[in-house]
């Protein structure tokens, strides 16, 4: 149905990362334009799907117990963290 679960998620209210979920290969990626530590959004992201399986009985609730956080484009300015989520996307 789909290969990639894309999810812009705000970090304390004012800093955008994007999570990226493989639906093939079971791997979540974090793309973060600061580089700071996403272990605990990993974390509720795998809570949360692992509560939806209960609803939802398509599969997914099962992802690697590590999530990769490769270097991405970073920001300059204290306000430009959703462009960079964004342009992740393409």
């Amino acid at each position: 149905m789909y290969d990639l679960l894309m999810l812009p998620q705000c970090k304390g209210n004012n800093h955008w990362v994007l999570l990226v979920a493989s639906v093939m290969s079971r791997t979540v990626t974090i793309y973060d334009s600061l580089g700071g530590n996403n272990k605990a959004l990993f974390d509720l992201f795998c809570q949360f799907m692992c509560q939806r399986a209960q609803i939802v009985k398509d599969g997914l609730e099962k992802f690697s117990s590590e999530f990769k956080a490769p270097p991405c484009n970073k920001q300059r300015h204290g306000n430009s963290c959703g462009v960079f989520a964004l342009m992740v996307i393409n």
